[in-house]
């Protein structure tokens, strides 16, 4: 199962980076003209924040389909704003939220995802 994910500020980048997952699992979502198309099942990490998120948006929804679930990422602080993003997409696509983390994650944390891609491959 492939990981997709975003990060702006890097979080999320250095939590992946310790999930020590083959490259060629791991799908990094960028800021493009072009949306990305996947035909293959994977499970995405999101951001917190909504702004400027259209692609994100436009990426999710050209590959739905194929997600298997979501993982919401950010700071705490927010409050119910927290995970936000995943929350919504769920809501919108019927996907689960399968974890929720802080920051770039601790190291239970980093177990826990190992733990449920490993058992959705």
């Amino acid at each position: 199962m492939k990981l997709a994910f975003y990060s702006l500020t890097g979080q999320t980048r250095r939590f992946v980076k310790k999930l020590n997952l083959p490259q060629e699992q791991i799908i990094e979502i960028k800021r493009q003209e072009e949306t990305l198309l996947l035909d293959e099942d994977f499970i995405l990490i999101t951001p917190t924040y909504e702004d400027g998120l259209e692609f994100l948006d436009r990426f999710v929804e050209s590959n739905h389909h194929y997600m298997r679930g979501l993982m919401g990422s950010g700071n705490r602080n927010f409050g119910p704003e927290f995970c936000h993003v995943a929350r919504r997409y769920a809501k919108t696509y019927g996907i689960p939220v399968l974890y929720e983390f802080e920051f770039n994650g601790t190291p239970e944390d980093v177990e826990k995802v190992k733990g449920i891609l490993s058992h959705g491959s």
